[in-house]
């Protein structure tokens, strides 16, 4: 199946699940294709996955059944949200507001953390070419040329990173983009992440709520971030070079009650014992 017509089924989908139902202008809209376009589309769909919606004559859309279930989209809400905030920001991007699915305001884009376009448009150009890359940063001591190879591009504490491996410090390493404050492509070879061990490592996190806390506070938490039978915030697969980020994070303290919120555990699960069972009350 081509990748439009995966993305249209995507969008059906989503559109059913989260959106009450479609229409074929809708459809057509999102698109940019007419409106026989988009209902072929929605019949092409009906075809290859039968039972899974139904034309309301009352509604005047396209719902879905009973037997619905996702095939191209995940059923997680925060993954929705995630792609609302992801189209809000595309809207910005093509400066078409229109784009956006739903009215989506992110307070976070309120403070933004400046960057050198040239060195930044470099760098990202030698990650995808998998090129080398010498760059003029800011440590925090003192600014200092550097020779990197690029690998991954982060996103973490409100501001982007890059891990890249170190020509001159021999290893692998994050790389805050603001403080790139010039960049060249490098003539010397680009060395890979094969090599990276906190990259491909993953390690389990748990956490406890500061009992700190008042038991208000707590049951807020409890209730935003864990699910009944679960006394602990289980965090499985972190990459280990991420580690510092999701604890700098989690252990930051709160303004309002002067404690972070969130207690580091030592953790050590039985990979034969489900994280529910090892974690029940």
């Amino acid at each position: 199946m081509i990748h439009d017509m995966l993305r249209r089924f995507a969008f059906i989908e989503a559109r059913l699940f989260w959106g009450g139902g479609l229409t074929a202008s809708e459809l057509g809209e999102a698109f940019g294709i007419a409106r026989q376009n988009a209902q072929h589309t929605i019949e092409s769909y009906r075809r290859r996955h039968p039972g899974q919606m139904r034309y309301d004559r009352q509604q005047r859309r396209h719902v879905r059944t009973e037997a619905f279930a996702t095939n191209y989209i995940r059923n997680d809400v925060a993954r929705f949200l995630d792609y609302q905030r992801a189209a809000a920001h595309t809207a910005h991007f093509f400066d078409e507001p229109d784009w956006a699915d739903l009215p989506f305001t992110d307070a976070e884009t309120l403070v933004r953390p400046i960057y050198d376009a040239r060195s930044v448009r470099i760098v990202l150009e030698a990650l995808r070419l998998e090129s080398s890359v010498q760059i003029e940063y800011w440590a925090k001591r003192a600014k200092g040329i550097r020779c990197i190879s690029p690998h991954q591009l982060v996103y973490a504490d409100g501001r982007y990173h890059l891990r890249a491996y170190c020509h001159e410090r021999l290893a692998y390493l994050d790389f805050v983009l603001t403080r790139i404050v010039s960049a060249e492509l490098s003539s010397e070879e680009w060395i890979s992440a094969a090599s990276d061990t906190e990259w491909h490592e993953r390690v389990d996190l748990l956490f406890a709520i500061n009992p700190s806390l008042p038991e208000s506070a707590r049951a807020a938490l409890r209730l935003d971030f864990l699910h009944e039978d679960q006394d602990y915030l289980v965090l499985n697969g972190v990459r280990k070079a991420l580690v510092f980020y999701v604890r700098a994070r989690l252990g930051r303290i709160d303004q309002r009650f002067g404690v972070a919120l969130w207690k580091p555990i030592c953790y050590e699960p039985d990979p034969s014992i489900p994280v529910r069972s090892r974690l029940a009350k």
